[in-house]
């Protein structure tokens, strides 16, 4: 069997922890349980900065606790098409991939949404995992054990720089304030509430013109100096919109320029995808 398992970008400026978009670019997974012990092997353009494969074993121990379903001894072959620690969801693709597989080996005797809740239990974000299940613009919540989220189709065509440098997403996770004053505050919540109804009301390129951001992602570019240099040499550039893709190190922006920008590895043009992950066979 084979699943496609799309990238993502969260946090969209503004709507930090609560915005997250699926994308047109697809890591494919092929597995079977025809094998007397787990083996994984990977192949494709980011394999040489896979580090390991301790996430898959992760999610399959917490899927086995949290079940009670047993996950055999299975053949994993994935193709790296989503670049790795950039920014761009390779990890929740791991995530909900690796979820799949499991639940396949119940005969899909767990839900969706209870594979949702799974998902958002151990990655810790829902809006890092909820778009790859269903695709499309997802504005999630979650406060406590309290979940929920609502989807809406995007058509639109995004550019992410991608740089040769990674982040750590817990450390950019960590260099984050415990306060922060309230104009701040004020400015995100005036720019996540327009970039939502300009998406309700179909002005989805005029949306991206309200993803100005002073909640995160200022901390985390200044921790870094690569960062710093790399956002600094996009805004000389005078974006019409940019911002940080997930925790970094991409970032999405909107010029016709991309020449003389230090630390850059390439341009993705990614449009936004409707469907979400997919199992074949």
């Amino acid at each position: 069997m084979k699943i496609l398992v799309p990238a993502s970008t969260t946090n969209i400026g503004a709507g930090f922890d609560v915005f997250g978009l699926a994308l047109e670019l697809f890591n494919e997974i092929t597995f079977s349980f025809d094998t007397d012990r787990t083996r994984i092997r990977s192949e494709g353009r980011y394999v040489k900065d896979l580090d390991s494969y301790k996430l898959f074993f992760e999610v399959f121990d917490f899927f086995e606790k949290k079940t009670g379903y047993r996950v055999p001894p299975v053949e994993i072959n994935q193709k790296c098409n989503i670049p790795i620690s950039s920014g761009l969801g390779s990890s929740a693709a791991t995530i909900v991939g690796a979820l799949l597989i499991a639940n396949e080996s119940t005969g899909r005797k767990v839900s969706t949404r209870d594979l949702m809740e799974l998902a958002v239990e151990l990655e810790g974000h829902p809006d890092n995992v909820i778009p790859v299940f269903v695709g499309g613009l997802v504005v999630c919540y979650k406060d406590g054990n309290r979940f929920d989220y609502e989807r809406f189709e995007l058509d639109l065509e995004l550019t992410f720089l991608v740089p040769t440098f990674s982040l750590s997403t817990n450390e950019m996770r960590r260099v984050l304030p415990k306060a922060i004053p309230f104009e701040d505050a004020l400015y995100n919540l005036k720019n996540s509430c327009q970039f939502l109804a300009k998406i309700l009301a179909g002005k989805v390129e005029e949306a991206f013109k309200y993803v100005g951001d002073r909640m995160h992602q200022s901390y985390r570019i200044n921790h870094s100096e690569q960062m710093r240099v790399f956002v600094e040499a996009i805004l000389k550039k005078k974006p019409e919109y940019w911002f940080v893709s997930g925790s970094g190190p991409s970032v999405c922006a909107k010029m016709n320029d991309y020449s003389g920008i230090p630390y850059l590895r390439e341009v993705l043009k990614l449009k936004t995808c409707n469907a979400g992950v997919r199992v074949i066979g």
